[in-house]
């Protein structure tokens, strides 16, 4: 596995996740904190994926 497809795949996981906690915050927990970490993973995915942009073959 490339670099390259490793963080894309790291970012692309990162933002389901961060998508699934925020829904997840809205429905049921309805948590600062939980809204922060989802709030985070998002923000973590995007920046993975924008790396992820730079190492492209």
């Amino acid at each position: 596995m490339t670099a390259y497809r490793f963080t894309q795949a790291v970012g692309i996981a990162a933002v389901i996740l961060g998508v699934l906690v925020l829904v997840r915050d809205a429905v049921q927990v309805h948590s600062i904190p939980y809204g922060i970490a989802g709030v985070g993973l998002l923000a973590f995915g995007a920046w993975r994926l924008q790396i992820a942009g730079r190492l492209r073959p």
